[in-house]
């Protein structure tokens, strides 16, 4: 049929330019998204709060009306009640696994309440113009929350180990109650929350777990055994230093496997099994890995949905945006479709590549910081302040370090969470570029950038190739000879060292450029690492973080010195064997002559005490001078 006259026929890139903009209505092509309800669970978190907080208070106030003040003060307020201490942070025995537990619950929950902005949903209005304000008083009340649950393992009776018995029960059958009634949240991912909250699950079971285990011991063990077992940990420890070292067994015996074995063992976690971690590095290497899991958690729930719904919304229109661009994937749509759609697979990997990678590279930093954490005490608690430290220092406490001990758990975890966040920055770009630059073009032929750049520059880069190995072969061959090796052709050195200048500047640029990549990589690696400092030696302190380690270390040395504690627990007889005066008397000679073998006892003691003193010259302020100078101590006041 023929066009009527004075209109012009219609041209082909017409009619399908109309074929792509039609204002009819037409069916998705790609399904709608989930779409998920606000989930409204029987125990609201409001409710959740207000219980277990009212409980909480009213335990505290039990446990601190059973524990009168008389044991930590008698002449204060007359035995009043008072405020319970959460834990014996200097204590360098017990057990870790109620303290790892409470911590890692406090911790959890104070990263989840400031990366999820609904976890102030139970505070009405939280959502308005005072919301940092409710976050900073949250900071507060989630320690206040969780106090209980710690302070109740410190109470060391029954009454203490029945309250947290029933409220880890309590908080771990109302948080598990609520997660499965509405597991599903609209923030980021679906189970986001749910995921968020598993560490909270995990530490409430375990001291669900825990609590009745210490009560059910408490029923059957007498009351000493804790100070049995802490006594008997300290005298090991001095038998096993004292005693003779046994014979170190020839390497020609060991065959490979095993030496390799054992250096990754030893890398990973101290051979040394006598000598115990202080409890609060425990506890800083658990909050660590708790902040950690919720900072990598975040980064995946807001980025991998987000590539997804992309991924899934690619179509023949978006093709045709990116050739009104001047970007041609391909001239057939659907393999151009294909391949947008393979290209962000791609990306998704990579990114939960550098993620996996940047966790166990976090992981691995942290356990090596635990063995060389464990070297520098035993080496400050020999004496041998040197080895760790490359300026002498005072062991003794100061206000800093007082002040850096009582933070170094929190600066640990966020500095393990921003450590975290830059490895897998880097990792994730690092295998972008090896992915599309490298893997891509061997593979498919797309994103050939790096062949071109090569095929323009492979002169220089074999002139510099060339340049090296002769340099390093005339520096072999030519320049050296002797049997102690000493500099000849000294004529043809000064000729090619002056031909070579200009050559050596652009190998310069690279050693300039592989500098800063060595550099870069070793702190970010090592970010997480306070014993390390990232800084040159001479300007180690200006580095915070290993400002901060240093203190702490010097006063975990000096209230939980292990050899002090076992000298303490010789001297100082156990309290549940009370001292018979009488049976004493009729002991003691007639005479008033010292028995037999006195002597000998008598050196050994001396020796003893001349041994700790001179590994360890800071407990000489701690003696009298008589006592010092061989004479008898002095009177009691």
């Amino acid at each position: 049929m023929s066009s009527p006259e004075g209109s012009p026929e219609p041209n082909q890139d017409d009619l399908l330019y109309d074929d792509w903009y039609i204002d009819d209505s037409q069916e998705p092509t790609v399904p709608p998204h989930e779409i998920i309800l606000p989930c409204f669970p029987t125990l609201s978190e409001g409710l959740y709060h207000l219980i277990l907080a009212s409980v909480s208070l009213c335990t505290l106030l039990l446990l601190c009306f059973l524990v009168r003040r008389q044991k930590l003060c008698t002449s204060f307020c007359w035995g009043v009640p008072g405020v319970l201490s959460p834990l014996n942070l200097l204590e360098g025995s017990g057990n870790n696994w109620v303290p790892c537990a409470a911590f890692g619950l406090l911790f959890s929950s104070i990263f989840r309440m400031l990366l999820d902005p609904t976890a102030l949903n139970f505070i009405p209005n939280s959502d308005g113009s005072h919301k940092e304000l409710w976050k900073i008083l949250a900071l507060f009340y989630f320690p206040a929350l969780y106090y209980p649950l710690l302070a109740s393992l410190n109470v060391q009776n029954i009454p203490g180990y029945v309250a947290g018995t029933i409220l880890s029960w309590m908080h771990c059958g109302a948080l598990i109650w609520q997660k499965v009634e509405c597991p599903k949240t609209p923030q980021f991912y679906s189970y986001y929350s749910l995921l968020a909250t598993l560490p909270q699950i995990f530490c409430l079971i375990l001291l669900s777990i825990i609590y009745p285990a210490l009560l059910i011991q408490k029923l059957r063990q007498p009351s000493h055994s804790k100070q049995l077992s802490e006594r008997n940990y300290y005298l090991k420890y001095l038998k096993n230093l004292l005693r003779r070292k046994a014979s170190k067994t020839s390497k020609d015996s060991v065959s490979i496997g095993s030496q390799v074995s054992l250096n990754l063992c030893s890398y990973l976690c101290s051979s040394n099994i006598g000598f115990c971690l202080s409890q609060r590095s425990l506890l800083a290497a658990t909050a660590s890995i708790l902040s950690a899991y919720q900072v990598a958690l975040l980064l995946l729930a807001g980025f991998l949905p987000t590539v997804q719904k992309i991924r899934s919304s690619i179509d023949s229109e978006f093709i045709l945006m990116l050739a009104g661009f001047g970007v041609i994937v391909d001239e057939d749509k659907k393999k151009a479709v294909d391949y947008i759609v393979y290209y962000i697979w791609t990306v998704e990997v990579c990114y939960i590549a550098a993620m996996l990678l940047s966790c166990a590279v976090t992981l691995t930093m942290l356990l090596r910081a635990l063995v060389k954490h464990r070297w520098a005490l035993q080496s400050l608690c020999s004496g041998q302040v040197s080895q760790v430290f490359l300026k002498p220092r005072s062991l003794h406490p100061s206000p800093p370090a007082l002040a850096s001990w009582m933070s170094h758990i929190s600066y640990q975890a966020a500095v393990t969470c921003i450590g975290l966040i830059l490895q897998h920055v880097v990792l994730f770009l690092v295998h972008l570029v090896v992915t599309f630059l490298v893997i891509i073009p061997i593979v498919y032929g797309k994103f050939q950038i790096m062949l071109h750049i090569l095929e323009k520059t492979w002169p220089l880069w074999l002139l510099l190739f060339l340049v090296t190995v002769v340099q390093h072969l005339c520096s072999r061959f030519i320049f050296l000879q002797g049997s102690p090796w000493q500099i000849t052709n000294r004529r043809s050195l000064f000729l090619f060292t002056y031909i070579f200048v200009p050559v050596n500047i652009l190998r310069g640029g690279l050693l300039a450029i592989a500098r800063l990549v060595v550099s870069v990589t070793f702190n970010i690696i090592h970010f997480c690492r306070l014993d390390l400092s990232l800084l040159q030696h001479s300007v180690q302190g200006w580095d915070p973080g290993y400002r901060n380690y240093c203190n702490f270390l010097l006063l975990e040395v000096t209230e939980c010195h292990p050899l002090v504690r076992a000298f303490c627990l010789l001297l100082k007889p156990p309290c549940w064997k009370k001292p018979d005066l009488e049976e004493g008397i009729h002991l003691m000679p007639a005479d008033g002559r010292s028995p037999k073998g006195a002597r000998s006892h008598l050196a050994r003691a001396r020796w003893g005490l001349a041994y700790t003193l001179i590994h360890n010259p800071p407990l000489l302020t701690y003696r009298g001078s008589r006592t010092i100078n061989g004479g008898s101590p002095p009177p009691s006041k």
